[in-house]
């Protein structure tokens, strides 16, 4: 009775021990930085990102596209804004050699901004939806860093909503050639 149990416990203990070794090969995750213009007049766009691997080859990215905070002040006009958007989708990779990948995907992204003007005592709230697909590279320098370029063209929708009056719709597609440089950490 001894021997059965003290062989239950050990098989019990290896069990877990293997467990958990194999939970110890975690997802690949990757964070960083995206620039989306080089300017060195101080209007440089930039957002973060977060990347983790659902399987092999396969991405869930998240990206914190743009905010920003904007006002201007006259003496009888004064408005002041707030700018948020953020985007989430999913990536492929494809190797092409031992340090280059190529990645593509779809990626949804929602932009809020709200502005206010003192002249007409009135706000607008805009809400923009966008839809577009990921296309890009990534060089791995190392095990821990990256740098890649990609673009993302797509298709938007957006609507303002006025305190007062009628709600304005918007439809633009944007095929642009905007290119975004970033620099990614591996953990």
């Amino acid at each position: 009775m001894k021997n059965y149990l003290l062989h239950l416990t050990l098989a019990a203990l290896c069990l877990i021990f293997f467990s958990t070794a194999q939970a110890q090969e975690a997802p690949k995750r990757e964070v960083g930085l995206q620039f989306s213009g080089i300017d060195f007049n101080g209007f440089n766009t930039f957002g973060g990102f977060y990347k983790k691997q659902l399987h092999d080859n396969v991405y869930r990215r998240i990206r914190f596209v743009s905010g920003g905070l904007f006002s201007a002040f006259q003496e009888d006009n004064s408005s002041v804004g707030l700018s948020l958007a953020g985007a989430i989708g999913r990536e492929k990779r494809k190797s092409l050699d031992r340090k280059l990948e190529f990645y593509r995907g779809p990626e949804f992204s929602l932009r809020a901004t709200y502005q206010y003007q003192q002249l007409t005592e009135g706000s607008v709230l805009g809400l923009i939806g966008r839809v577009g697909y990921v296309l890009g590279l990534q060089h791995s320098f190392s095990d821990l860093w990256a740098i890649q370029i990609e673009t993302i063209p797509g298709v938007s929708l957006g609507a303002s909503f006025p305190s007062e009056g009628d709600i304005v719709g918007t439809l633009d597609a944007s095929f642009s050639n905007a290119v975004l440089l970033g620099v990614a950490r591996k953990f």
